[in-house]
């Protein structure tokens, strides 16, 4: 049961609208990351905006392209427009004045950036990996802080089911989350790609919204480990998966209860830092803003320079408005690409927990069913029962009566019969009792029939449990045949 629940909620958490997933919470913001950039900067008092940092292709060309141009007069110039080319490491100021008209080449000149390096903020720091929202605090560009996701206020709290998950269980409020018994070991998963921080260091964390101890030598892996179960839930919001405290500090954490739910609720703890996402494809991206269109200049009737400017600017216009759309189509597959790989890794990663949870119960069920029918033993074994010596197949023998040696059959040794009132003792006893009491104990745990994902494309894409379970059993079978033919071949060698 644990194990539907649980792919239940992982269905509703994968399947959740991605509008309320980017409110943030203001009422918990945490400072932004700061590094510090190398930037571009057009210093000019013509000029505004004029600046970029990071470290992207063709960065002065960018900086032009941010610029807003204000045209200006000196007693020989008047400078009418600023242009930008790629690949090239200035601005070009267009001018006018009694040796040169506009539009033609000479009358430029141009403007080199200065590079300068400035702290760039972003989110998340590294301290909460959940807050990842940039929220506005001030005018300015860097007056920002980092928020998490907003529970939504219509969902239900921690320590319960989400709405989506208690509605599947068949009702319309929110059922509590039944967390396993305080002091049952249980198999631990814990994933950032669905949301999970990794096992780092022995403490308390909050794994599918229920408390546990995790001593450090029983993290396997950052993924896995062995926790021991509090018998509480925890954490800001159904099925949390965080690290609450470290050992040291686990004395400092206390329990809340609302009458149906118990609620462990600790000290702001630092997560550990997520590992690297391998889908993280930025890098990949280009810069997709829009080129700003020249503007055309007006032409006098018959004046074929001015003309022919208009052309050229309109080729050029052309140009860049087919480099933009190349560049938005580019960043959109790969956005897509992204998308896809992440709902594949999403659907495996559930799969790999199903089978983990179910392996894990599969254990607990064997250890259980063997402690119950060894106390059905026991108890078959705690009846009393008596009886004589043993006869051949002819029913006489030697049997010892009273220290006396006996001979001839087992009725005449045992006085059983004769009158001479010797009894075996007995003792009825009816099994059903032990039937009755063990009737229940096996719960009810068994894997769906099959998960499917949504691509992007509109295609859907199914797993079933059933044929991977085959597939595990066929490549299980055939690395058996494998090591007897070898054994076969090894023996056979040694005659």
């Amino acid at each position: 049961m644990r194990i539907l629940i649980f792919i239940l909620a992982l269905m509703s958490a994968f399947f959740v609208s991605t509008a309320s997933s980017s409110i943030p919470d203001d009422s918990d913001l945490k400072s932004p990351k700061s590094t510090m950039k190398r930037c571009y900067v057009l210093n000019s008092e013509h000029v505004t905006g004029g600046e970029y940092c990071g470290d992207g292709d063709d960065p002065v060309y960018r900086a032009c392209l941010n610029a807003s141009f204000v045209p200006f007069s000196t007693s020989s110039r008047s400078y009418y427009d600023m242009t930008c080319q790629p690949h090239n490491d200035f601005a070009r100021f267009w001018y006018t004045s009694d040796k040169y008209d506009k539009g033609e080449a000479a009358a430029d000149f141009s403007l080199f950036p200065d590079t300068v390096e400035k702290p760039s903020l972003s989110c998340p720091p590294d301290e909460f990996p959940d807050h990842t929202i940039e929220y506005k605090v001030g005018p300015n560009a860097n007056d920002i802080m980092c928020a998490k996701t907003l529970v939504d206020p219509e969902d239900c709290p921690a320590g319960y089911h989400t709405k989506g998950a208690s509605k599947a269980l068949g009702s319309d409020s929110c059922l509590p989350n039944e967390c396993p018994p305080a002091g049952s070991s249980e198999s631990l998963f814990s994933s950032p790609t669905i949301g999970g921080s990794p096992f780092d260091g022995g403490g308390l964390y909050c794994n599918g919204g229920c408390t546990y101890n995790v001593n450090e030598s029983q993290i396997s892996l950052s993924k896995f480990a062995i926790g021991v179960s509090q018998g509480v839930a925890c954490g800001d919001k159904p099925y949390e998966n965080s690290k609450l405290a470290n050992d040291a500090n686990a004395d400092q954490c206390t329990t809340t209860s609302d009458g149906t739910v118990t609620l462990l609720q600790c000290p702001d703890h630092h997560q550990p830092i997520p590992e690297d996402d391998p889908l993280d494809n930025s890098d990949s991206k280009v810069d997709d803003s829009k080129t700003p269109d020249k503007t055309k200049e007006t032409c006098a009737e018959g004046d074929t320079g001015c003309s022919l400017k208009n052309v050229e600017t309109e080729i050029e216009n052309s140009i860049n408005r087919l480099i933009d759309n190349d560049n938005e189509l580019h960043n959109k597959k790969i956005d897509a690409d992204t998308k896809n790989a992440k709902a594949f890794l999403n659907i495996m990663e559930s799969i790999d927990t199903a089978i983990l949870l179910q392996t894990s119960q599969d254990e607990r069920l064997h250890a259980v069913t063997v402690g119950k029918f060894n106390e059905l033993v026991d108890a078959v074994n705690g009846i009393e029962a008596g009886g004589g010596g043993g006869g051949g197949g002819n029913g006489t023998g030697n049997g010892n009566i009273g220290g006396q040696d006996c001979e001839g059959t087992i009725e005449e040794c045992s006085g059983i019969g004769t009158g001479d009132g010797v009894e075996l003792p007995t003792e009825t006893l009816n099994l059903n009792q032990y039937a009755d009491k063990y009737d229940d104990w096996l719960p009810n745990a068994e894997l769906p029939e099959e998960k499917c994902v949504t691509l992007t494309n509109g295609k859907t894409l199914c797993f079933t449990y059933k044929y991977i379970i085959l597939i595990f059993q066929a490549i299980s079978g055939l690395l058996v045949i494998s090591a007897l033919i070898h054994s076969g071949k090894i023996i056979a060698g040694s005659f």
